[in-house]
């Protein structure tokens, strides 16, 4: 989510590796710790040149600071208290996708996933240690990768869901209105997406007719264009859409729908944090509203599904800041500034140390990142 799958899937926050038994999952090799500090370091330049020499030039650190410096003991508490049910609530996507998960071990997974994914760029590491943790937990081999595989589908999906709450909430307080500004395109255009996309993977796990007829419209659409760049390779879109079906198809089809829905709820108490931020740091209802800032949010969670930044790093804040201070004026951007930078201390920045410490708990008496071997070595027992 913006919320922040932003890192959390960020298998680039594209990319497709799968830990997992089936090589045919593409089981992706785990950094080093070298190699893992160098990717952290590219996230500390990302975010210098983001917040030290971007931002300054448009921003007012000093209103920043003192919306900051303003904030009381029971504004923390309160956002903490957001902070932590959202954590909670989008851990529960593992519950309801993983059989015999816990709630709390849910909630484990998702900090680890979301603070390795912000803290390690440029490749799936950490749907991997994910799955190397849930092993760990005893978790069949089945169970952990389809789980984990099918838990970057639906989260992805579910970002397409978010203009359509962003709707609900616009029609509620009136500002449902095409002539007021992007946020309602932006809310119908995602809304048509999610429920085109998550159409599209239904068929696919019911209908082997339909998933045919789909894999041979895409692959002729696909090599067309593909010829018209250029490029001769020809993808088999059609054995990629038969290998869904196959590996992750029944899960998809027993699991999908409540992983989906329970995807959905999960965005509520982040999109909930977000409106408190900005309103804890005195961006009032009449200048942005809730069904404004919950647009803005789902744009920048669809925005962000493609891999723009390492570990989601930066430019999620660029994002937000400036469709905000779009709706809202110049004048406020200060102010909103802070919103937001309190809303990703909690949904971005705190999850990194969480992961790290979850780690050394959970791998007690091993190295915190598991290596290559030891992925294999789990991927060739399925108990």
């Amino acid at each position: 989510m913006a919320s922040d799958m932003d890192a959390a899937i960020d298998t680039g926050e594209g990319g497709n590796g799968l830990a997992g038994g089936d090589e045919s999952l593409g089981s992706p090799p785990l950094p080093s710790q070298r190699a893992a500090i160098l990717r952290s370091g590219v996230i500390v330049l990302v975010l210098f040149i983001t917040f030290g020499i971007i931002l300054p030039r448009f921003v007012d650190y000093n209103e920043v600071k003192e919306a900051f410096l303003a904030l009381t003991i029971q504004q923390i508490a309160l956002m903490t208290v957001l902070g932590a049910i959202a954590w909670f609530v989008t851990g529960q996507q593992f519950v309801v996708l993983i059989p015999g998960l816990t709630p709390l071990r849910g909630n484990a997974a998702y900090l680890i996933l979301s603070g390795i994914g912000s803290s390690i760029p440029f490749g799936p590491w950490n749907l991997g240690v994910v799955w190397v943790v849930m092993r760990g937990w005893g978790v069949p081999l089945d169970a952990a990768t389809s789980g984990v595989a099918v838990f970057g589908i639906v989260n992805t999906l579910g970002r397409f869901a978010l203009p359509s709450i962003a709707l609900l909430i616009l029609a509620a307080t009136g500002g449902l209105d095409p002539d007021r500004g992007a946020a309602f395109w932006i809310a119908i255009i995602g809304m048509v997406i999610f429920f085109v996309a998550a159409g599209v993977m239904l068929v696919v796990v019911n209908s082997q007719s339909a998933a045919d007829r789909l894999g041979r419209f895409l692959g002729r659409l696909v090599a067309s264009i593909l010829k018209r760049l250029g490029r001769k390779e020809q993808p088999d879109v059609l054995g990629s859409i038969h290998h869904f079906q196959e590996t992750l198809g029944e899960i998809v089809h027993r699991r999908g729908l409540a992983a989906l829905a329970m995807t959905i709820l999960a965005q509520i108490p982040w999109c909930i944090a977000f409106i408190a931020a900005l309103r804890i740091t005195g961006v009032p209802d009449d200048v942005v509203s809730a069904g404004e800032i919950i647009a803005v949010y789902a744009l920048v969670g669809i925005i962000t599904i493609i891999p723009i930044s390492p570990g989601g790093a930066g430019v999620p804040e660029l994002l937000y800041i400036a469709g905000l201070t779009a709706i809202a004026g110049d004048s406020w951007e200060g102010l909103i500034t802070a919103g937001v930078f309190l809303f990703r201390l909690y949904a971005w920045f705190l999850p990194i140390p969480l992961a790290w410490i979850l780690l050394k708990i959970v791998r007690r008496g091993q190295p915190m990142l598991p290596t290559t071997a030891e992925l294999k070595s789990m991927a060739s027992t399925s108990t």
